[in-house]
């Protein structure tokens, strides 16, 4: 086999990257040199993706021949794009690897004012299929992107098979907190978009979820409960048009309203939507899912409130 089609199967991103054997040392392996790249130590969170994920908005890459860069220390995989809105992403790639440990690094936007390096110590999955997540990227402006994946210039070869590297939308906000009084206001920015068109407008005079034009796009927000009870929720919704039909899921449970015209979508009321039961604490996802459109847009969304019935 040659090297080329040997290096496009292997799925690698550009940097130097180390190799160990199960007989190196723990305190070796933490010893990660920096070179005269720039690159140093890795990092090892890993967190767990959800069985019920969404599928929706999220952007998969799988490699070839033609992305292949071949250095003369690493290897560098291309992956120019065309981003169909903004938002914030985690990095995932999913491999099988044999080897003890790899190193890798992922850069986004590299040369630009958005640059993004990215840095991950993999371990050996023992050839089974693994899914790595390297942390969060921010594509700043809908249209041409790019980013690299590098690799040790044919270290992993034998051993490492990159096989997909997904981003997948993740939430711009921190985590939603109840208040003192036992209620949660879901922030336009906390929400996890789940859309191809629909995405958080972070402007001052916006600061909402907007662009909803398709009906498939929708919001979820994930909400800790610690004390079960009946809540009302309330939309905080702008449109020009109105009319559009939306369901609000939580818990196996749905509600349903219709969008109010407020004169302008960021002109904001609020309207209830009714009223749901959580009978058990813990995590639960709240989403908000356009039903039937009505007009050239759902709505703008700036919150959801959900509110303890005493």
């Amino acid at each position: 086999m040659n090297r080329l089609l040997l290096s496009a199967l292997l799925i690698s991103t550009a940097l130097p990257i180390f190799v160990y054997s199960e007989d190196t040392p723990v305190e070796e392996k933490k010893a990660v040199a920096v070179t005269s790249d720039g690159f140093g130590e890795f990092g090892s969170s890993e967190p767990i993706p959800r069985k019920d994920e969404p599928e929706r908005g999220v952007l998969r890459f799988a490699v070839d021949a033609q992305s292949l860069t071949p250095g003369e220390h690493w290897e560098q995989y291309n992956f120019p794009f065309k981003a169909k809105r903004w938002g914030k992403y985690q990095v995932r790639l999913s491999y099988t690897m044999t080897a003890a440990s790899l190193g890798v690094q992922f850069i986004f936007g590299k040369g630009t004012a958005n640059e993004v390096t990215l840095k991950k110590l993999l371990a050996s999955t023992g050839g089974a299929k693994h899914q790595a997540s390297f942390g969060e990227i921010y594509i700043p402006a809908a249209g041409e992107q790019f980013f690299a994946v590098f690799t040790p210039q044919g270290a992993g070869f034998s051993s490492f098979v990159l096989q997909e590297i997904a981003l997948v939308p993740t939430s711009e906000g921190a985590d939603v907190k109840p208040a003192g009084d036992g209620s949660f206001e879901l922030l336009a920015k906390n929400a996890t978009t789940w859309s191809e068109n629909m995405r958080y407008e972070p402007k001052p005079e916006k600061n909402c979820l907007g662009f909803w034009s398709d009906a498939q796009d929708f919001a979820e927000w994930e909400i800790k409960v610690e004390k079960p009870g009946k809540y009302k929720v309330n939309v905080h919704q702008g449109s020009a048009t109105g009319g559009s039909e939306v369901a609000v899921q939580l818990g196996g449970q749905q509600l349903n309203f219709t969008v109010q015209n407020t004169g302008d979508f960021h002109k904001i009321a609020e309207v209830s939507a009714g009223e749901v039961e959580i009978k058990e604490p813990g995590i639960y996802h709240l989403s908000v899912k356009p039903q039937k459109k009505n007009g050239g847009a759902i709505m703008d969304v700036q919150k959801i409130v959900l509110v303890p019935v005493s």
